[in-house]
């Protein structure tokens, strides 16, 4: 995994930009006109999610974080979050040191957006079942619960 995140691309507009405009720029990438958009994403995907929703503030309305921290080669302003934001992480996390999920967390409260915050008695990728030693079935299940109430409460 480390490989994958060191090996990133610079500029992480070229996967976010696909929420805006689709890569033939000839209308809406999305197949439907939603009124509002929620991106979720696990590991580099929850910062690629952060990273959208601040560069493309008016096509995102909510973003689920779990477990993504920063990666140098894609910073995120988090000083244009415009939307709300819930992040989950696990306390055992060496990849997520609770040092910059804290310094993360008050980038986003400096932006003045609501941020939900939930830490779990578990380790990195604890959400995915096919790592037996990463996969905590709790956690996963309760932070599932919360990601989702909180999608219907700030998507309607």
């Amino acid at each position: 995994m480390a490989g994958i995140m060191q090996s990133f691309p610079a500029n992480g507009g070229t996967a976010t930009g696909y929420i805006a405009t689709p890569p033939d720029g000839t209308g809406p990438a999305l197949a439907v006109t939603p009124e509002t958009v929620g991106l979720l994403g696990f590991c580099m995907g929850g910062q690629l999610a952060l990273f959208a929703a601040a560069e493309h503030p008016d096509a995102i309305d909510a973003v689920v974080d779990f477990y993504g921290i920063f990666n140098p080669k894609v910073p995120v302003d988090l000083s244009k979050l415009r939307v709300p934001v819930q992040a989950h992480f696990g306390e055992h996390d060496g990849s997520c040191p609770s040092a910059q999920v804290d310094a993360l967390i008050a980038g986003i409260d400096a932006a003045g957006v609501t941020c939900e915050l939930y830490r779990y008695d578990a380790g990195h990728a604890f959400f995915d079942d096919t790592r037996p030693t990463a996969y905590n079935a709790e956690a996963a299940g309760l932070a599932w619960t919360r990601a989702v109430e909180f999608l219907h409460r700030t998507l309607g």
